[in-house]
């Protein structure tokens, strides 16, 4: 049993109809993380150590199950046709825990208040049945029927609920098992029950996802609640010579992982792919993991002629490791021969094959050194790189 006697449900069960999305609300992405693991983020940051149940549908349920083991949570469980019934499922997966409180929220709320969480936390330490965050209507109140305003309303005494409620794990899910009735949430069964539900000032932000303008509304702040993760560059740099002595004009180079005819081959300990070492070098700068030369050392025998997406595909699992993905890739190969322009749609497609991203991510781009120094005699190819990364700060 965690200290504070509390277990948090993450109700994500919805298909996000009226959203026009091809995926659902909290599967979509902002910096790499996605609206579930937004509101994970929030509630792990604010209450360390208490356990977390995610509700989610058949159609979600791979991803959530492998967002729930990297964020270390409860497995998830499916939910049901009404929220209703989503949230006493996630109740049942609770009963070894048994908390005496329960806090139950809706991700389609992702902006979450840590003042409100605090405030609710709160009432954990008394007997209460319900609390609930509420914001005060600040515009005029009307009923309607086909678009026709009927009766006016008075705004005193009106306020509009949110999540999370914190409400008393037992009494909620013995009321819920013996109900017959579809609640729209849990403030709604404890007052038509006559127990008393406590309002706490919540927050104008958590509003809620409904459709596509609510969430445009809401993503300058999902991008800022997602900011664990920063933009890191790396550089990489890479040269190798020609073999003169083996002028031959069945011999070839490797460069981004692509065989190339070339009457000299490159002298190297590996496959001398000048642009695949560059590439891995600037991964391992931003990781912070030294060098190719550091990983695979040029005196082990293990990797004479080896070919060089071997580190490339080392260092990208690294990367992933680490919870880094690729913006883009931007490389220069500077060489007289070949004309790297005839051959860059294909390393591009080599390179987003070896790192399993778009290709229209990388760019390849060929420069001479007009004929001026060992390059521009033909006596060697260098490749520089530059990779951008989005890495947990």
């Amino acid at each position: 049993m965690n200290d504070m006697n509390i277990g948090i449900i993450l109700l994500a069960g919805g298909l996000s109809k009226r959203l026009n999305k091809k995926i659902t609300k909290q599967m979509i992405s902002y910096s790499g993380i996605t609206i579930l693991e937004i509101n994970i983020i929030n509630f792990q940051k604010n209450l360390k150590n208490v356990p977390i149940q995610i509700v989610t549908n058949k159609k979600d349920l791979s991803k959530v199950s492998e967002i729930c083991k990297k964020y270390k949570l409860l497995n998830p469980v499916l939910g049901g046709n009404e929220r209703q019934l989503s949230a006493y499922n996630g109740l049942l997966a609770l009963e070894q825990i048994n908390p005496k409180y329960v806090l139950i929220h809706d991700t389609a709320r992702p902006i979450i208040s840590s003042k409100v969480i605090k405030k609710l936390v709160n009432y954990s330490k008394k007997d209460i049945y319900c609390v609930v965050p509420v914001v005060k209507l600040s515009d005029s109140v009307r009923t309607i029927s086909n678009n026709i305003l009927i009766d006016n309303l008075k705004k005193d005494n009106k306020v509009l609920v949110q999540t999370p409620q914190l409400s008393n794990y037992k009494i909620l899910k013995n009321s819920l098992n013996i109900s017959d009735k579809i609640y729209e949430d849990e403030s709604s069964l404890f007052i038509e029950n006559s127990m008393k539900v406590i309002a706490i000032d919540g927050d104008p932000l958590t509003l809620k996802i409904t459709y596509e303008r609510d969430l445009k509304l809401l993503e300058p702040f999902l991008y800022n609640s997602s900011k664990p993760y920063v933009t890191k560059i790396g550089n990489g740099f890479d040269v190798h010579r020609y073999d003169n002595s083996k002028d031959n004009e069945n011999n070839f180079i490797m460069l981004g992982g692509i065989k190339i005819k070339s009457s000299k081959p490159l002298i190297g300990h590996s496959d001398a792919d000048v642009l695949l070492h560059a590439i891995t070098d600037s991964i391992l700068g931003v990781i912070n993991k030294g060098d190719i030369g550091s990983i695979f050392s040029p005196t082990d025998k293990k990797w004479k002629n080896a070919d060089s997406s071997i580190f490339l595909k080392h260092a990208s699992k690294m990367l992933h490791n680490e919870e880094g993905k690729i913006n883009n890739i931007d490389a220069i190969i500077i060489c007289e021969k070949p004309k790297i322009l005839d051959h860059s749609i294909q390393m591009q497609k080599n390179i987003a094959k070896i790192l399993n991203i778009n290709e229209k991510k990388i760019s390849i781009k060929g420069k001479t050194s007009e004929s001026i120094g060992f390059i521009g005699r033909q006596e060697g190819i260098a490749a520089m790189v530059s990779t951008s990364i989005e890495i947990k700060d």
